[in-house]
């Protein structure tokens, strides 16, 4: 019975704080429409200039990782290589196997799928 209770009693504080912060994130929702819906054109050109500049940038980076083998899966064969490939990035993936492992098949299978995706790791 007590347990019940403390259920119940953490389920209504529970429900009172995604209440409060519903309400929160839907007053600066709201507040957000609002800055939008009064901004004038030049404004509006110049939100519209920002993005384009930021698309820019993303695609330039995109380009440059790509430049620089992510997502791709690279076998290397001596350490003087591997210090090479590891020094020209920021984020990457190593991953150590022995040619012995039978799990390394089947895994290596989805590591390739995955960095042709999130190609922003190095899978070296």
């Amino acid at each position: 019975m007590e347990a019940d209770a403390s259920v119940d009693m953490f389920s209504k504080v529970l429900e009172n704080q995604l209440l409060q912060t519903t309400k929160l994130v839907e007053e600066h929702l709201d507040s957000e429409i609002q800055k939008l819906d009064q901004m004038d054109e030049d404004e509006l050109e110049h939100l519209k200039e920002k993005r384009l500049e930021a698309l820019r940038k993303a695609q330039q980076q995109k380009q440059e990782w790509l430049s620089k083998g992510h997502g791709e899966y690279r076998e290397i064969p001596s350490d003087r290589d591997f210090f090479q490939e590891v020094k020209e990035s920021k984020k990457v993936v190593c991953h150590f196997y022995r040619d012995s492992t039978f799990r390394l098949f089947c895994f290596l299978p989805v590591l390739w799928y995955v960095f042709k995706v999130l190609f922003f790791n190095k899978l070296v």
